[in-house]
């Protein structure tokens, strides 16, 4: 992040209007530079005051400190979304790991059909296959060979 783009995000930060994106880049850019975090000290001091002025509040004694806590709390919740991120990954990891294995000893344990699943069928080729193919040749070798013989029978008469 630029130092320009931080100290753009600077007002919306203090009044907590950054999405959890620019917060993690914003409190990044503020620990690393230090010219951007005298700026928020100073942009800090001067809202806070503005708004407890405007509520009849008494002043702070010390924004440094009020503007450290804040940034910590800003960090905090940072690590605490994303281990929620992660944890949220690892739960669905675990579930679509323990789904498979369900299903996968579901299909292994449920009885398989090892018979013939077909009960009645119209289907004739097999049959029909064998009678034109063994049958109708058989009929024919068995007349010829009988011709053959009464043939063999008549010239040897």
């Amino acid at each position: 992040m630029t130092c320009m783009k931080a100290q753009g995000l600077i007002t919306a930060f203090i009044n907590d209007e950054l999405n959890i994106g620019e917060l993690e880049e914003f409190v990044s850019h503020m620990q690393a530079c230090e010219e951007c975090r005298e700026e928020l000290e100073v942009y800090y001091a001067l809202l806070t005051a503005m708004k407890q002025l405007d509520e009849d509040r008494n002043l702070s004694d010390d924004f440094n400190q009020e503007l450290k806590e804040k940034l910590d709390r800003a960090q905090e919740r940072i690590i605490h979304l994303r281990y929620n991120y992660y944890r949220k990954k690892g739960v669905m990891l675990l579930i679509i790991i323990s789904m498979t294995v369900l299903f996968s000893l579901y299909h292994y344990f449920t009885p398989k059909d090892i018979g013939n699943p077909v009960k009645e069928s119209r289907f004739k080729l097999r049959f029909s296959f064998m009678e034109d193919r063994f049958e109708g040749p058989t009929e024919e070798l068995n007349r010829y060979l009988e011709e053959l013989k009464n043939k063999a029978v008549e010239t040897a008469e």
